[in-house]
């Protein structure tokens, strides 16, 4: 259970750096917009794959995941409960917020398979790309913040302190 947790929130430290970059002006790195292009669609795939891997984690009670970038596998081996839920959730939280002109009626599955392999993908942007050059931020981070959204309610953390015993003398 807690190797789930500390995986799902790596993945939120990733998110949140992932939209300090994509909200930060260029200049501020010394780099122009095209020379760091893949970083963001890289962080936010990797992301992707460590809240899928903390569902994974928590749904099959082990420490082994696939070792596997490709986001709907990852989510085709989570629980069957689990991906109804998230399924539910995405139609409720994401899809009326996010339409897709060309499919009224879209999943989750459809925005994890059309980025996939965003983690390899956009890691290495002189290689052809399966689905070409489209990376749709606003959808894929509202997609992850639900996975980890919906994760987050899982589980509760309380905070623990050790209590001063204080022992008679002899």
């Amino acid at each position: 259970m807690s190797t789930g947790v500390k995986l799902e929130k790596q993945a939120r430290s990733i998110l949140i750096q992932a939209q300090a970059i994509a909200k930060a002006d260029a200049d501020e790195f010394g780099l122009r917009r095209a020379e760091h292009i893949g970083i963001e669609p890289m962080l936010l795939a990797l992301s992707m794959e460590f809240a899928l891997k903390a569902w994974f984690v928590w749904d099959h009670n082990t420490l082994k995941t696939k070792r596997t970038h490709d986001l709907l596998m990852l989510f085709e081996l989570l629980s069957e409960t689990s991906k109804e839920r998230l399924a539910r959730r995405f139609r409720e939280q994401v899809a009326p917020f996010y339409p897709d002109g060309f499919n009224l009626k879209y999943e989750i599955t459809d925005i994890l398979a059309h980025h996939a392999n965003a983690f390899v993908e956009w890691r290495y942007l002189h290689e052809k790309r399966n689905h070409g050059i489209s990376f749709d931020f606003s959808k894929f981070v509202a997609t992850l913040k639900m996975v980890l959204d919906e994760f987050a309610t899982l589980y509760r953390e309380e905070p623990i302190s050790p209590q001063l015993v204080i022992r008679p003398g002899p």
